[in-house]
């Protein structure tokens, strides 16, 4: 039995070998591919994959012969072409609850960072100008304002939790919740344009598909307050950056706090690194030690359960691929 490690950027694969020990004679290949003709000439014979960076197009896909499950470092599967995958009776799996606390936690700290403008503050003092009335923009208290959430899953309840120690309400869009299950955890449910035209704080908390692709284009990112904020700890694709560039740069809000972009990694000479009103970190939010290893031990054993006959306990696109072998 053999198991391609496509790409990874870990420190090793220990938390893998754990996983995958209760196969025997498993052959755990590391195959650092970079494009889909590597992926190809990898994958022929696999009999799982796992995937962090990589594009598992439909070619790679309908190349591989054996393979029965495809799992990706992570909560995305938007790298995977899942519809290709399930046409061909592969299991597609992931690791959703690696990085709850840690996303959470990075997005609270980008909230309470905008809120007192930290990053500028410490920008303006190694420039020489002294002093909180030298900012741009005014701070205003965090008591009594409203973080308004595009998507109100697990991460963003937690947060929502956790703001409001500060005072700050919450109120959400998510058209697959209730009004009584948002309130319930928190929130105000909200039709989308509400929630922009009254959040003090917008953040991202829906995951990337076609249907979330540019979800917040320019005339979502216009109905925001001026003294609004926008907050990226999802997926840099769901926000149209040439949009946000533009209302950055006219001041139509007041700034913004990004750990995800368009295209990964983003170049030092890209525009939003220009602008004085956004903070960024390195696609980051998901890290610590903890995650990281649970992360590629979540991912390895779903691989390693379809490969022994079992369920595996993330998967996307099981009851179609059963479906489908029925």
């Amino acid at each position: 039995m053999k198991v391609v490690v496509a790409d990874y950027e870990f420190p090793n694969l220990d938390p893998d070998r754990e996983a995958l020990k209760i196969l025997p004679d498993l052959e755990l290949i590391d195959a650092k591919c970079t494009n889909e003709e590597e992926l190809i000439s990898a994958c022929a014979d696999t009999d799982g994959l796992l995937n962090q960076y990589n594009y598992i197009t439909e070619k790679v896909i309908r190349s591989m012969k054996k393979c029965k499950v495809i799992a990706t470092y992570g909560i995305g599967v938007d790298k995977i072409d899942v519809k290709a995958a399930t046409e061909c009776g592969i299991y597609v799996c992931n690791s959703p609850e690696y990085n709850e606390y840690e996303v959470c936690d990075h997005t609270v700290m980008m909230v309470l960072a905008l809120s007192r403008q930290l990053v500028q503050l410490d920008r303006a003092i190694r420039a020489g100008k002294y002093g909180a009335l030298k900012l741009k923009n005014r701070l205003y208290r965090p008591y009594g304002q409203i973080i308004g959430f595009i998507g109100f899953g697990r991460i963003a309840r937690q947060i929502a939790k956790k703001l409001k120690i500060f005072g700050i309400e919450a109120v959400c869009y998510d058209p697959y919740l209730t009004d009584e299950e948002c309130k319930a955890a928190g929130a105000t449910k909200m039709e989308m344009e509400q929630v922009l035209a009254c959040a003090d704080y917008v953040s991202i908390n829906v995951s990337l598909t076609e249907d979330t692709r540019h979800l917040v284009g320019e005339n979502e990112l216009k109905r925001m307050k001026p003294t609004a904020y926008l907050v990226n700890c999802g997926r840099g694709a769901i926000v149209d950056e040439t949009a946000l560039i533009k209302v950055l740069k006219e001041h139509r809000i007041a700034g913004a706090a990004l750990d995800t972009f368009e295209r990964e990694p983003i170049m030092p000479d890209h525009p939003l690194l220009s602008l004085d009103n956004v903070i960024t970190t390195p696609h980051s939010a998901w890290y610590t030690w903890e995650s990281m290893y649970s992360m590629q031990y979540v991912a390895a054993r779903q691989v390693a359960l379809v490969l022994q006959g079992e369920k595996p306990e993330h998967c996307i696109n099981y009851d179609a691929v059963q479906k489908l072998s029925n």
